[in-house]
């Protein structure tokens, strides 16, 4: 039976469920509430409570949370024709992992929605009342959990299933805040008289929470290097890069006049030998100049300046860290987007504590008033503070060590949960604590999730509300 988790998943998975567009699996899980005779709740913003009756004998129990989003981070490989408003992800099995076909999988957090809904559907697990607790929007700020009305929820103890790693208890995480930099741009006629475009592709990318501190690149800082260094002989006509906030970029590409094409091959090509060497694993980047084919304008010299400046400036990666393994405080220079009038760069930070954040949203404010930038900070969530005398987190270590024979990591981490917005949704002695199953790059089309894990996971969250 654990295994129809993982079958759940697979169907979970044929829905279309970017953020901002959770409508059709709000549907899925309500239909399947219903046709179970679960009660399923919405509230105003689209966020979903199946309530779960108890099983017999646990009918005087307190009730219990299983918490996770309906949404997923959706990113593709430039080559991909997937259409994520319409097409499944076509899910793989390869070596033991689930993996998609040159997508992001949507194991985040598709596996709390399967372990959830298997649970309910488990005759054989007993367990008191539960609450399946699923969000919308929150790989875009929170944004789900930030509208859940007060008291929606009544458990007093919740398990959050949006960790990546099996084994790690997580009690604590980082707040954060998007910071927008945006300004106008002229556009005037060109001097050069040949359009190339310059592709930077194949990095890992990842999840700016989790994977800031891996030491990988950021494609949009390595083509502004390109652009920064060949400034004097070429002329921008269209620069974008990055796909999503919470998202290290993993590509980016301009198109560019130039008259000295070799040399801005040069450039590109001693950028790809600086970087290779001094970021580890990154060992399938590759620069490539290529003829392009345009009839817009350049963008007037001055405004490029300013958008190879703020791109310069703006930090990327681990600001401070907390301890040898977790950031403290770091930002992510997410996406650029260069329109016909204006560029616009979105930037994510994030924080372990509220003085923190409010320090590097203030760094990159100050690189955007100098750069007369409009700025536009918003999105701002709390962190999460570790609570040392969880009975909760005391019963889980217990039952981890009974089941595994091994014991749990206890700690903070540096991506955003939702934990931090429960604190004051839920009641005020309310315990949690965020679990997952092996998950790998996430928020990537590398994405993949250990099968075995997931059902190993599913099965301590059975332990978990039965104890």
């Amino acid at each position: 039976m654990s295994y129809r988790v993982v079958e759940i998943f697979k169907e979970i998975s044929k829905i279309p469920r970017c953020s901002k567009h959770c409508k059709r699996i709000i549907r899925f899980i309500c239909e399947w509430a219903n046709n179970d005779g679960f009660k399923c709740r919405l509230d105003d913003y689209g966020n979903v409570v199946v309530n779960i009756p108890a099983t017999k004998g646990f009918e005087n129990k307190p009730s219990f949370a299983l918490q996770g989003h309906m949404d997923m981070v959706c990113v593709k490989d430039e080559n991909s024709n997937h259409d994520f408003n319409e097409d499944p992800i076509e899910v793989l099995e390869r070596n033991g992992w689930l993996i998609a076909n040159g997508t992001t999988l949507g194991a985040d957090d598709g596996v709390a929605l399967a372990i959830g809904m298997a649970l309910a559907e488990d005759e054989s697990k007993p367990h008191p009342e539960l609450e399946l607790v699923f969000t919308a929007d929150e790989e875009i700020g929170l944004v789900g959990a930030v509208h859940l009305k007060d008291k929606f929820v009544k458990s007093k103890k919740l398990i959050n299933i949006d960790s990546e790693k099996e084994g790690v208890f997580v009690i604590g995480c980082a707040g954060g805040e998007d910071i927008d930099l945006s300004f106008p741009v002229k556009r005037q006629a060109r001097r050069f008289s040949e359009a190339y475009r310059v592709v930077v592709s194949g990095l890992k990318g990842g999840h700016s929470g989790t994977e800031i501190n891996h030491n990988r690149a950021n494609a949009i800082k390595l083509l502004n290097e390109i652009l920064d260094r060949s400034f004097s002989s070429v002329e921008l006509v269209e620069l974008n890069g990055g796909k999503a906030r919470n998202a290290i970029p993993d590509f980016a590409e301009a198109v560019i006049f130039t008259d000295t094409v070799d040399e801005v091959k040069s450039i590109a090509k001693s950028v790809e030998n600086y970087a290779l060497p001094l970021f580890a694993g990154e060992e399938n980047l590759s620069i490539e100049v290529e003829k392009a084919e345009t009839e817009m304008d350049i963008v007037h010299r001055d405004d490029f300046r300013r958008i190879v400046d703020l791109i310069n400036k703006l930090p990327h990666g681990v600001y401070k860290m907390y301890d040898d393994e977790t950031p403290k405080i770091s930002n992510n220079l997410a996406v650029v987007e260069l329109s016909v009038n204006g560029f616009k760069l979105f930037s994510n930070q994030r924080s372990l504590t509220e003085e923190g954040l409010d320090k590097i949203c203030s760094i990159v404010e100050e690189i955007g008033r100098e750069l007369s930038c409009d700025i536009n900070r918003h999105s701002r969530y709390p962190s999460w503070t570790p609570k040392n005398n969880s009975k909760l987190l005391e019963n889980a270590k217990r039952t981890f060590v009974n089941m595994f024979s091994r014991e749990p990591m206890v700690k903070v981490i540096h991506a955003g949960l939702e934990c931090g917005i429960f604190v004051s949704k839920l009641p005020k002695d309310v315990e949690m604590i965020s679990i997952g199953p092996n998950m790998e790059d996430i928020h990537s089309p590398k994405e993949r999730l250990d099968i075995d894990s997931l059902v190993r996971t599913y099965e301590l969250v059975c332990e978990l509300v039965k104890s």
